[in-house]
């Protein structure tokens, strides 16, 4: 019975120790690429790479992929004209294997999950 116990609750922290980043977070990850994806930078940042980076450490279930895209077409769509195709760049202009959707007020983040 103590294993079992023990067993649900190393179960417990493990499952819980994992959760898709918050809409906050990943805002404040991917804030520093708000210049490339306006169209007023060449490039991404090093602070835009290195935000994106930990983001992706951090998305690992369809659930995290979906929730990312969901919290940005939400924040893109306060921000004014952006380019779309520009934020499916920042991963590839970084060295990463995240995958980003051309995020507009039309996707449906519901049907599309991040790859890698």
């Amino acid at each position: 019975m103590a294993r079992l116990v023990t067993f649900l609750a190393i179960l417990l922290f493990v499952s819980a120790a994992h959760s898709a980043p918050t809409c906050p977070v990943v805002t404040k990850k991917l804030a520093p690429c708000l210049p490339f994806v306006k169209g007023s930078s060449k490039d991404p940042s090093p602070a835009c790479c290195s935000g994106a980076k930990e983001l992706s450490n951090n998305v690992q279930t369809s659930k995290d992929k979906q929730a990312v895209c969901m919290c940005l077409k939400k924040t893109l769509s306060t921000i004014g004209d952006y380019q779309p195709s520009k934020l499916s760049l920042i991963p590839k202009k970084c060295g990463l294997k995240l995958v980003l959707p051309p995020i507009d007020k039309k996707t449906d983040c519901s049907k599309f999950a991040l790859g890698y």
